[in-house]
């Protein structure tokens, strides 16, 4: 739950008075024109620009969240609109990126990671990927989106963020990034589009 979540930039007031309720396996649409605020609301509840005003209530529970690692410990996931996925790396190397397992605590565990991609992109249905192996390169934006809402998903989260992850995207590949955003839905997360 949200109430009264207000965002201010110096004079510039980006956000006032956001209210809204949200149960595992909804999905709230907020809609608006640029500056109307909708990213603001994103990097707000994300801990990455924390609100000046309001409540937060999650799972019952008023929290604070003044920075992105304490929303993701609360179970919040947040996936931007610029993806922040590498382009040189591979669909495993990018679901992991920044928290790789290792094996004997020197050396990466390439074969827990690849175990673990197969089964997160086979449980989130993300089929349109030939292998974990792929270069992102080599992907279309859809399955760019797909890779990017699947690595949010690595730390088990209840509420996922989504920031206008059909942008930029063609018919067939927005239609790829609003089937797993349903399928997110039948798992009983919560999401949040933008």
């Amino acid at each position: 739950q949200a109430r009264g979540l207000m965002k201010r930039y110096g004079t510039v007031v980006a956000m006032n008075g956001c209210d809204f309720d949200l149960m595992p396996g909804e999905i709230l649409g907020v809609i608006g024109d640029n500056g109307a605020g909708k990213s603001t609301l994103i990097k707000a509840i994300s801990g990455a620009q924390p609100c000046d005003e309001g409540t937060i209530l999650f799972e019952g529970n008023e929290v604070a969240i003044p920075r992105p690692s304490v929303s993701t410990a609360l179970g919040i996931a947040t996936v931007y609109q610029d993806l922040a996925l590498c382009d040189n790396l591979d669909v495993v190397a990018n679901l992991f990126l920044g928290q790789e397992p290792l094996n004997g605590g020197v050396l990466l565990d390439e074969v827990t990671m690849e175990r673990r991609a197969v089964e997160l992109l086979t449980e989130r249905q993300v089929r349109t990927l030939r292998s974990v192996r792929t270069p992102l390169s080599s992907l279309s934006g859809g399955q760019r989106q797909s890779v990017a809402i699947a690595r949010s998903l690595l730390g088990r989260p209840k509420l996922v963020l989504l920031d206008e992850p059909t942008a930029a995207l063609g018919v067939a590949q927005t239609r790829q990034v609003l089937d797993l955003i349903l399928r997110l839905k039948e798992q009983n997360l919560a999401v949040v589009v933008i």
